[in-house]
């Protein structure tokens, strides 16, 4: 399989219940009436909307975290998220300066990557915006220990650097040693938020397709190549976030992106896959 990773770098107010028409104003507030607000303030890369209300918009970088550590209100009870992802690091740090507070998590438009894997656990209740998807890409695992990956770095220090063999192994060195912060970071988190680690899509050196915590079926493959990014469906998401009070949507998702041509034809071509009858599990070999 290829998987093309890019969320890394060396890359509810209390238990909210929405139903029926409750649900229909509080999206009516959240999608509608805050909508000039949400945009005229927008532009950075986090946003106190209003004492209630957080989001969080674009990339996910150092430049987030500090808007976060700068911005957040301990009011806050509803987040707003809509980015393609970012780096683990910056996305674990964000997570942790929320991890206090009881979210209502609203995905606007998408959550990808970072977004998924580390803003969507910490959600009391999770509340998916019509035609917005959630797409996961992998978090960060043993693969990223490799010798190969050690030789990329080696290289690229050999290429852009006047560094001697010693040097550029000790710098080979620090980035395993990196790795391997960042995913003893990632299971502490997902211990801390019950996450089954198919969630990141986990996987050790040697395992293919999406790892070994995952069963069931997945949607065929885009290419003869493999795939990059595997659309979350409802039934895998409750399955791997099971603390998270979710708000049905699988029905919407399928009408709204699934069975729009255009919408769906851009995700594939994407190398974009669906996650189908795909659940979390924990492998019997481990």
């Amino acid at each position: 399989m290829t998987r093309l990773v890019l969320c890394y770098i060396p890359t509810m107010g209390g238990a909210l219940m929405i139903s029926g028409l409750v649900l229909a104003l509080t999206a009516a507030t959240i999608w509608g009436g805050q909508a000039a607000e949400t945009k005229a303030k927008a532009k950075a890369p986090c946003t106190q909307v209003n004492a209630a209300t957080f989001l969080l918009e674009g990339s996910i970088n150092e430049a987030m975290t500090a808007c976060v550590r700068d911005k957040l209100t301990p009011t806050t009870t509803d987040l707003i998220v809509d980015s393609g992802g970012g780096q683990v690091a910056a996305a674990l740090d964000i997570a942790e300066l929320l991890e206090p507070l009881r979210l209502t998590v609203y995905v606007r438009d998408r959550c990808y990557s970072s977004c998924a894997n580390y803003f969507l656990p910490i959600a009391d209740r999770l509340i998916v915006a019509p035609g917005a998807v959630i797409v996961l890409h992998g978090g960060i695992d043993p693969q990223f220990r490799n010798e190969g990956r050690r030789e990329q770095v080696r290289e690229d220090r050999k290429q852009n650097t006047d560094l001697g063999p010693a040097e550029i192994e000790a710098m080979a060195d620090a980035a395993d040693a990196k790795v391997l912060r960042l995913i003893e970071r990632q299971r502490d988190f997902a211990e801390r938020h019950g996450v089954g680690l198919g969630w990141f899509l986990y996987r050790n050196e040697g395992d293919d397709d999406v790892g070994p915590w995952l069963s069931g079926e997945h949607g065929p493959k885009p290419s003869l190549f493999g795939w990059r990014l595997l659309l979350a469906e409802e039934p895998m998401i409750r399955s791997c976030l099971p603390r998270v009070e979710i708000e049905p949507f699988q029905r919407r998702l399928e009408t709204e992106f699934i069975d729009n041509r255009a919408r769906y034809a851009r995700f594939r071509s994407a190398w974009g896959m669906r996650s189908l009858t795909l659940r979390c599990a924990t492998p019997t070999s481990r």
